[in-house]
């Protein structure tokens, strides 16, 4: 579970204050020595980035939206050759938008049931390097027909993958893939979305000292905009951490993010830069100082920025 809160001076309008959830649980039943069950469920609390032209005007403050749902799923290693199939079932929810005006505004028509089924297929070429190739097909289901605009936006998805398992010794750990993705609207007016995706998490140990994350994520966000259909997000992020003393842990990272609004011309470019410094008291109590510079690049004028963020963070584990 990780957490974290946003705070602006309430002067501001809309003010931008808001938290961020991202929890999840996962589970796995050994039933046999080849047969597992996997079990996974997750809450995911945000908003709309500020300036995302799904907000409304005359917002007094950011409404916030809920993910939450899970999957089930069973797998089998038959010697060299695994295979997995699983089901999902996640719900999203807007909260009413409040305005300056001292009204409310309706998010009814954002909210949507996801329901999704995965088959996996997989082959040990060699003791910790798995290929595999996966399918996933989806259907979001509206709480409502058509939206505040007149669009159904039910719609149905397909992705396809292929990639591999990482896990040689303590080196290299993790997984790559790249794939396809389409989407098909019930609304004859909306542009079918497709294109090419990739993920990855991917952990190099370079040394004893110092570790090299690669994390990769590609998804499929809805619109509330007219004739848009959606949005493709692509987000790529590379960190190096290298520990001065086994007490003092120095951390670079970049990262590149690429929204592609489909059935319009709105595309932007997401860079960022950061750099922080962890000291370890022991090993429950850590502090953290870390700055980082975000651009954001739109070809629609008047929507870039650039933010500067300074965070000072304590964290506790057990």
């Amino acid at each position: 579970m990780r957490g974290s809160y946003t705070g602006y001076s309430p002067d501001q309008t809309p003010t931008l204050s808001r938290p961020n959830i991202n929890g999840t649980v996962d589970g796995r039943i050994d039933v046999t020595s080849r047969t597992r069950i996997d079990l996974t469920s997750r809450l995911v609390v945000s908003s709309d980035n500020p300036g995302s032209p799904n907000l409304q005007a005359g917002l007094a403050k950011l409404p916030l939206n809920a993910t939450f749902g899970g999957s089930a799923g069973i797998g089998h290693r038959f010697n060299r050759f695994e295979l997995s199939v699983k089901g999902g079932a996640e719900r999203t929810v807007y909260q009413n938008s409040e305005l300056t005006d001292g009204t409310t505004a309706s998010n009814e028509d954002r909210n949507f049931d996801q329901f999704s089924g995965t088959l996996r297929g997989g082959y040990e070429l060699l003791p910790g390097v798995m290929p595999y190739v996966e399918g996933i097909i989806d259907t979001r289901k509206h709480d409502l027909e058509t939206d505040y605009s007149g669009y159904q936006r039910d719609s149905r998805g397909v992705t396809g993958k292929v990639g591999t398992t990482f896990r040689l010794s303590h080196a290299l750990t993790g997984e790559i893939a790249i794939g396809y993705t389409e989407r098909k609207y019930q609304d004859p007016r909306l542009q079918n979305l497709s294109g090419v995706i990739g993920d990855a998490s991917l952990i190099w140990t370079a040394s004893a000292l110092t570790t090299v994350k690669l994390t990769g994520s590609s998804t499929v966000g809805e619109s509330t905009q007219p004739g848009v259909s959606g949005v493709l997000y692509r987000n790529v992020g590379f960190q190096v951490d290298h520990a001065f003393r086994r007490w003092l842990i120095g951390t670079l990272k970049a990262g590149f993010g690429d929204n592609d609004y489909i059935g319009d011309q709105r595309n932007d470019k997401i860079y960022s830069l950061g750099a922080g410094l962890t000291y370890k008291f022991d090993r429950e109590f850590w502090l953290t100082g870390s700055f980082q510079q975000n651009w954001l690049r739109s070809n629609q004028p008047g929507n870039n920025y650039a933010e500067s963020i300074f965070l000072l963070t304590l964290r506790v584990q057990r």
